[in-house]
């Protein structure tokens, strides 16, 4: 286990938390009246606007990098599959290292992980930039390096989520952020191909790749420039043993549900594509898949605005019900008009059970686990599209479009479940004692 930061830094970065959040929420519930549960409001309030517009310059650049690396690779080695291989090891890397990074932010703060992270990740970028120029020669270089700067992507999505708490408090309102955060989010990964691929038709992938490198530095340097991020310089976390976030049975169920969400996803993106073009128009895939993400934004600003007074676990089964409820006609093979319809509203409901999901996994997580909490969430849902998308790959040579897309409904019906199996951890309810045996006079 890492060494704790020394105790006087540790206090006087407390002392420095603390005098920030007493201006930002009540003592107490954690919630701030003065802040209603409006984006609007959310957006007000102080340093808000600024972190999360430096949050999303460096999601930019997350946003750009897979597909500009892969146009690079490809233009340099003339191999799409060592252009895939290369973006695998990028992706799988920042994947499976997120709660790593997490936890490093958590231990020792915000400021002093994510500059160090950025840095590593743009020179990492660069470098493959030097390096690919080489062809195929330079493939197992490309690779090292495609790998370490996914390993050292700056958490920013994961510690913007850890200081919405800070800006709104515990109370509707963050429920409100995180609805903002999760659409806004999915417009940058919408916008970042396009950029990318715009980049490196007009000038080149090297300038494509570039760019995005720049991206994460100068979205990194902004964000920890704000007092808030400064000042969460790193709490000592209670002894939760090597399992860190994970320690709790909550955060372990919420993970494991959003695995069968997550895979379907991966799912859908090749199904939907294959529909289309078993219909006749490979192009309307791309509708389909436009229409998913439409829905999500409406879905998530909707859910977002308003107040809810049921908790956040039974919203999250009630919103796992739903979505396993709306995907099912995708497996009978409508027509591609009725699919279009069907395809929106599993975007209405992805995006409120994601912000949902991150909500809970903020309330279930261990004192001093917060960053890492967040990066569980993502990484259950990003590692398993991944898959998903393996999944869909060879689902569809074997057995075909229907059975593939059933594939996905299953999928989140298992994920339900695990949920509604462990509904009484999503709660947050301890598990029992174990029983103690008599006493023996």
């Amino acid at each position: 286990m890492l060494d704790a930061p020394e105790q006087s830094n540790k206090a006087n970065s407390d002392d420095r938390l603390t005098r920030i959040d007493r201006r930002a929420t009540c003592s107490g519930t954690g919630s701030i009246p003065k802040v209603r549960s409006t984006y609007p409001a959310v957006l007000g309030v102080r340093h808000a606007r600024p972190l999360l517009l430096a949050a999303l310059l460096g999601r930019l650049s997350y946003a750009m990098g897979p597909l500009a690396l892969v146009l690079l690779v490809q233009d340099t080695t003339g191999s799409f599959g060592q252009a895939g291989a290369v973006a695998a090891a990028a992706f799988l890397a920042n994947g499976l290292l997120a709660p790593l990074r997490g936890r490093l932010v958590d231990r020792y703060g915000q400021r002093r992980c994510l500059l160090p992270l950025a840095l590593v990740y743009g020179a990492g970028l660069v470098g493959i930039v030097g390096v690919a120029q080489a062809g195929p020669a330079g493939m197992p270089a490309t690779l090292l390096l495609a790998a370490l700067a996914g390993a050292t992507a700056p958490p920013l999505a994961a510690c913007m989520r850890v200081l919405w708490a800070t800006l709104v408090g515990q109370g509707p309102a963050l429920q409100t952020a995180y609805a903002l955060d999760t659409v806004l989010e999915e417009a940058v990964f919408t916008l970042g191909p396009l950029a990318a691929g715009g980049l490196a038709a007009a000038v080149s992938p090297a300038v494509a790749l570039l760019a995005a490198a720049g991206l994460g530095v100068v979205g990194t340097v902004a964000f920890v420039a704000s007092p808030l991020a400064g000042a969460r310089a790193g709490r000592q976390a209670d002894r939760v043993g090597w399992a860190g976030a994970m320690a709790g049975r909550g955060l372990r169920t919420l993970v494991i549900s959003l695995v069968g969400v997550g895979a379907a996803v991966g799912i859908w993106e090749i199904g939907l594509v294959a529909a289309a073009r078993l219909e006749g128009s490979t192009a309307l895939g791309g509708v389909l898949l436009a229409l998913m993400s439409a829905g999500s934004a409406l879905g998530g600003l909707w859910y977002g605005a308003r107040t809810w007074r049921r908790p956040a676990s039974q919203r999250y089964l009630a919103l796992f019900v739903l979505l396993a409820l709306v995907c099912l006609p995708m497996a009978a093979r409508p027509s591609l008009l009725t699919l279009g319809v069907v395809v929106a509203l599993v975007g209405a409901v992805l995006a409120p059970l994601n912000s949902t999901a991150y909500l809970l996994a903020a309330e279930l997580a261990p004192p001093g686990t917060l960053t890492e909490a967040a990066t569980w969430v993502t990484t259950a849902n990003n590692v398993t599209v991944a898959g998903g998308i393996a999944v869909a790959g060879a689902l569809l040579d074997r057995v075909g479009v229907g059975w593939t897309l059933a594939t996905a409904a299953a999928c989140v019906t298992a994920g339900l479940l695990v949920a509604a199996a462990g509904r009484a951890p999503l709660a947050g309810a301890a598990a029992p004692p174990p029983p103690q045996a008599p006493e023996r006079g």
